[in-house]
């Protein structure tokens, strides 16, 4: 099964996404599926995500971590070309390197190499500035510094149920389980300053 909306994403499922950047997680299981199909479908669920749950920070560092995802994947991709190219010239890594801007020559082959590897760093000094946008891990996990599964855990001791934290939809936990927390919270808020009267 791949998890294509909130109702069957599991926010268990959504947060380690988000921490690691791995959307292979949007398979339940072991399926073949080509990992394109999966950004997109990764895409999508965060926009529904943010128009419906989220305020305009979370959409920033979604698109903070996408930057910082391209971008390694850019670094790592250059780095295996020319590691490749120092043992055997070819064509397509050529042309690959090429279409990042970089000028590599039969000519000048090793200096090239050389100056693209040096040039190369640059990225990382990209993804570092995008990391510095990042909120800081306590300020980007639940409810405070609490991960999400001390966060259903406080969940449960306030409603007095318990429910499956792994299974627990991305919709379900912010309109149903969320929701009534607050509203219990608020109750008893409400009952202990009419007791102090």
């Amino acid at each position: 099964m791949i998890y294509k909306t909130l109702r069957t994403l599991p926010k268990v499922t959504q947060i380690e996404i988000i921490e690691t950047g791995n959307i292979r997680l949007l398979c339940s299981n072991e399926e073949e599926i080509d990992i394109n199909e999966l950004a997109l479908i990764w895409e999508q669920l965060q926009a529904d995500f943010n128009e419906k749950y989220n305020k305009q920070q979370h959409s920033k560092v979604f698109n903070v971590y996408k930057e910082i995802e391209y971008l390694d994947k850019k670094y790592t991709i250059i780095k295996c070309a020319v590691d490749s190219l120092e043992f055997n010239v070819d064509n397509d890594l050529i042309e690959l390197l090429q279409s990042y801007g970089y000028r590599l020559t039969l000519e000048n082959y090793n200096e090239d190499l050389k100056r693209i590897d040096r040039e190369s760093e640059a990225i990382t000094i990209k993804i570092n500035k995008f990391k510095e946008k990042l909120p800081k891990q306590s300020e980007q996990t639940e409810s405070s510094g609490f991960s999400i599964i001390e966060n259903m855990g406080a969940f449960i001791s306030i409603l007095g149920f318990d429910f499956d934290f792994y299974t627990v939809s991305v919709e379900k936990y912010h309109d149903a389980l969320e929701k009534q927390v607050k509203n219990k919270i608020a109750a008893i808020e409400k009952q202990n300053a009419k007791n102090k009267k």
